[in-house]
């Protein structure tokens, strides 16, 4: 209940004689009440968040959007239409085309110049063959090297000894004779023998 100050209850005397209360009083009396009243409302409110309206409409949207991107099928070519999807392959058209097969070995036995000549690489279908020292190579699986269009295609078809010696893509250089080569242009010479032998077939030599 509401205590009331023993001053305030002195001047009110007896309840036969009880007057209003003085305006201080009735002024301190309606304060309380508010006082209580706000106590009472802030205990109903107690435990209950509070957020602006328009936070919670955005967090409405936000949770609308989670639930609708959980529910759409996954971004992907198998969403697009046929027309848009990318092509799991290239048209035939834009294919590369296989690696030509290479011809059958060269048979073994010696050739003559003129016919060393024709397996100089401007025939896909027959070996490519040069000399060095006047031993001929089947040197058609380098044709990459050797074969058309080739850095070292000026070689083939003839005993390229000099050039060999003498590191030269000069067609005059293309020659069987080392008559006037260096010792170095000579051990040059050997060592592309050496490579020839352990990575090329030896088909025979070349008949002068």
């Amino acid at each position: 209940g509401l205590i009331v100050p023993s001053d305030a209850l002195e001047s009110m005397g007896s309840s036969e004689t009880r007057r209003p209360l003085p305006g201080g009083l009735g002024q301190w009396v309606a304060a309380m009440g508010y006082v209580i009243g706000a106590v009472a409302l802030l205990k109903a409110a107690k435990g209950v968040e509070w957020r602006p309206a328009r936070r919670r409409r955005e967090d409405v949207s936000k949770r609308s959007g989670e639930k609708a991107h959980d529910a759409a099928p996954p971004a992907g070519p198998t969403s697009l239409p046929a027309a848009a999807r990318p092509s799991s392959s290239k048209p035939a058209a834009e294919k590369e085309p296989d690696e030509l097969p290479f011809p059958e070995p060269m048979p073994k036995g010696d050739l003559t110049q003129s016919a060393l000549r024709r397996y100089d690489g401007s025939n896909a279908s027959l070996p490519i063959l040069l000399a060095a020292k006047g031993v001929v190579y089947d040197v058609t699986h380098g044709r990459d090297f050797y074969g058309a269009g080739g850095a070292y295609n000026l070689f083939t078809g003839r005993d390229c000894s000099r050039a060999l010696a003498k590191m030269s893509l000069d067609p005059k250089d293309v020659t069987e004779d080392v008559s006037d080569l260096t010792a170095d242009e000579r051990k040059v010479l050997d060592d592309w023998v050496v490579k020839f032998e352990a990575k090329y077939p030896v088909v025979g030599r070349v008949e002068f």
